[in-house]
């Protein structure tokens, strides 16, 4: 294979296969993105210009079969030439005068003449691949790469319907004759290096990526002129990244880099991002001792990923998981992850949440300006000795504060004892006292996923709602009412976006009177004559109520 070379030269050999290798990132290309731009380029070639350039990819050379080539660095654009190419062949094949190209087109790129595959993608997408992109045959999508995938296939597909066929043909050849350059290693080591040198200075790579290369290299250098093998090492932290990579591809709640964040704020000394800390930690070790530092690290990290799987299922359950990421994620992860690595069955592990939470509300539904929130600090100080001590500690938060100044619960009193409450965080409040009047008669909960519409229905979104509207039709209230009345949480319900929307600015007498939210059933009889009296004492039950709910004691 050439340095300087085409894409058409390097499939065109027979038995030339090429294959992503399950350590490296599932297809990650968006519609609106890259693969919109990836088409926009070909529209806008110039014909001036003879090539096409496709930039550089970097192959190791299978130890086995010669002739396999696992695509190190290049991968996302192969993929896209290849389901691009496959989009091409598909229309190609239904017009007799282009037998002879779509033949062609499928036997270099997708299936061989002795029956191979010419690429694969990484192995748990691999039978999605050819259903969908090789036999044009529908499969199950069940996770964001497979989804990214089919959206690139469909949308090269219907661009291509409606193209002229002389443009499509004209972008087929752009893309088999695109000037390209690759490198091809036959060991992990040298491809670690190159890789690590090509791509460290950040283009277009995420940190977890540029951290696996970072560690690979250390790896790599830690074995100089030693008689250590860097080989087996590596492929053992390719391993533990396959297992990363396929964590990614089923979650939702956080970005790849802010798991890494999350990880690393939980394990590792202070540093200004989670590739310094990680640095740092690696600058501090004997040559000798920076591979068994490694493996631990990357065993440690793939379990987190792993437990953020985990994390995000228990939102669908009667876990205070869901509260709390609610409340406040960023702060909160760091130490779901020492728990759930630390004490994952443990009973205990719900009452360590509510504390947690009782935290986070506090913090947030307050008089005070409270700018410290320790839970971070106190993960990565935290080593999973006794559950009971980080208990009483959180205990000890939740009552006073993270600061021994504060008046943590007097500016959570007056707060909730005030006039105005219409703020994004009431919602929250209203769907626990919800909760607790359903408790009260023994209905079902109102669980996390209904509260926070993870299923998307729009109109089921949950939203404040005024009881006595803001601006009814032609009424105007006395300003009393306005500074004391209007905004106080007595006159806020919980509703939906539809629900809302059908009440508009109607008094209560003038609204529908179904509905499956106990705390709306309770104002039905005060529909007629809702003021003042009734908004003072609907309030007196809320913060009664409150008061009681988020009293660390009764955790």
């Amino acid at each position: 294979m050439e340095y300087r070379t085409t894409i058409n030269n390097i499939f065109s050999p027979r038995k030339h296969t090429f294959a992503v290798p399950t350590y490296q990132r599932a297809y990650s290309w968006e519609k609106e993105r890259q693969v919109a731009q990836f088409l926009s380029d070909l529209k806008d070639h110039p014909d001036s210009v003879e090539q096409y350039h496709y930039g550089h990819f970097l192959f190791e050379r299978d130890e086995v079969k010669p002739n396999k080539f696992w695509v190190i660095d290049g991968q996302q654009r192969m993929t896209t030439a290849i389901i691009f190419l496959s989009a091409i062949y598909q229309v190609l094949s239904k017009l007799s005068e282009h037998q002879r190209d779509s033949f062609n087109l499928r036997q270099e790129y997708l299936i061989s003449s002795d029956d191979q595959q010419k690429f694969h993608t990484v192995a748990y997408d691999n039978n999605f691949f050819i259903n969908l992109v090789i036999e044009n045959r529908q499969d199950k999508v069940d996770t964001r790469s497979r989804q990214r995938i089919k959206e690139a296939f469909d949308y090269f597909s219907e661009q291509i319907s409606i193209s002229p066929l002389h443009e499509v043909i004209k972008w087929k050849e752009l893309i088999e004759n695109a000037k390209i350059t690759t490198d091809i290693v036959n060991d992990k080591a040298e491809a670690t290096q190159i890789f690590t040198f090509q791509n460290d200075r950040g283009k277009g790579l995420t940190n977890l990526e540029k951290l696996k290369a970072f560690l690979m290299l250390q790896i790599f250098l830690s074995c100089k002129n030693t008689d250590t093998d860097p080989n087996e090492t590596i492929g053992f932290i390719e391993k533990e990244f396959e297992h990363v990579y396929r964590a990614i591809e089923k979650i939702k709640i956080a970005t790849e880099d802010q798991v890494l964040g999350y990880h690393t704020t939980a394990f590792l000394p202070y540093g200004d991002t989670a590739i310094d800390r990680i640095k740092n930690s690696i600058s501090k070790l004997k040559s000798e001792a920076i591979q068994k530092w490694i493996k631990n690290f990357v065993v440690e990290l793939k379990r987190s990923f792993e437990f953020a799987i985990s994390i995000q299922a228990k939102r669908k359950t009667y876990s205070f998981v869901g509260d709390i990421l609610f409340l406040d994620q960023a702060s909160c992860f760091p130490l779901l992850l020492k728990l759930f690595h630390y004490h994952e069955n443990d009973p205990q592990m719900e009452k360590v949440l509510r504390l947690i939470e009782i935290i986070l509300f506090r913090l947030k539904y307050t008089t005070g300006s409270y700018y410290t929130n320790s839970l971070p600090t106190i993960a990565n100080r935290y080593q999973g000795n006794d559950i009971r001590e980080l208990i009483k500690q959180l205990w000890n938060h939740a009552k006073f504060g993270f600061q021994p100044y504060w008046s943590f619960e007097a500016d959570f009193n007056r707060r909730l004892d005030g006039d105005n409450h219409y703020t994004g965080l009431t919602r929250y409040l209203l769907w626990k006292y919800e909760n607790s009047l359903r408790d009260g008669v023994r209905e079902p909960y109102m669980l996390f996923p209904e509260f926070k519409n993870l299923y998307g229905t729009p109109k089921l979104e949950n939203t404040l709602d005024h009881w006595m509207p803001r601006n009814p039709y032609e009424i105007e209230y006395e300003q009393e009412f306005k500074d004391k009345y209007l905004n106080n949480i007595g006159n806020l319900v919980l509703s939906t976006r539809g629900r809302n929307a059908s009440d508009s600015n109607n008094l209560p007498g003038n609204r529908s009177t179904y509905s499956t939210l106990i705390s709306r059933q309770l104002l039905e009889d005060f529909k007629g004559s809702w003021g003042k009296e009734q908004i003072s004492l609907r309030q007196s039950y809320i913060v009664a109520f409150a008061k009681h709910y988020w009293d660390p004691d009764k955790a």
